[in-house]
């Protein structure tokens, strides 16, 4: 699997974990501690070059499921 499609799965899961709780963009961001901003870019399948794998287990946490499921 390429880059591409991992970060793909990246964005649509975390999108999809996102609805399922019924989280706005602002509501997550305040939650996880993961700007606003960043998240914004990840609504945009861009990958923010400032995340970091902690920005990750902070959205896992807050969206309630385990990390790698963001990836799966």
């Amino acid at each position: 699997m390429s880059r591409e499609e991992d970060e793909l799965k990246f964005f649509t899961n975390i999108r999809r974990f996102r609805a399922r709780r019924g989280q706005n963009l602002e509501e997550l961001a305040e939650e996880s501690g993961v700007s606003l901003d960043m998240l914004e870019q990840l609504e945009q399948n861009i990958l923010p070059e400032e995340m970091m794998v902690d920005d990750a287990c902070r959205l896992a946490k807050a969206l309630h499921c385990k990390i790698h499921e963001l990836f799966d």
